[in-house]
């Protein structure tokens, strides 16, 4: 029997795909921006009026937002992939059953 909705399946596994992505580069980000407050930041920062242990701390705190921030939106989108398949499978197995069902009443209607 031919797959049914297939656009939903394809959209679900792009979601995922784009979940497990977004996590990625997060953690990068969050990584890149507590190296560059540390290694490099220092002296941009000052211009801003933060000195340098509140460049670090400011890094430190930036960087950990950007890994929740990213962490959380991943988890959403895979989350949102993870539903459209389970809706998929929720209707096959509907759909299935009402075609069973259908089989076993025809064969029990006396003609």
């Amino acid at each position: 029997m031919k797959k049914r909705f297939g656009i939903l399946r394809v959209i679900a596994t792009i979601m995922k795909i784009l979940g497990v992505i977004i996590a990625a580069l997060a953690v990068l980000g969050g990584l890149g921006m507590f190296i560059f407050s540390i290694a490099g930041g220092v002296n941009m920062l000052s211009d801003f009026g933060i000195d340098a242990g509140g460049g670090a701390l400011a890094g430190l705190f930036g960087g950990f937002m950007v890994i929740f921030v990213g962490a959380l939106y991943a988890l959403i989108m895979y989350g949102y992939g993870e539903l459209l398949m389970l809706l998929v499978s929720m209707e096959d197995n509907s759909f299935r059953t009402v075609k069973l069902l259908e089989e076993v009443i025809s064969e029990d209607k006396p003609e």
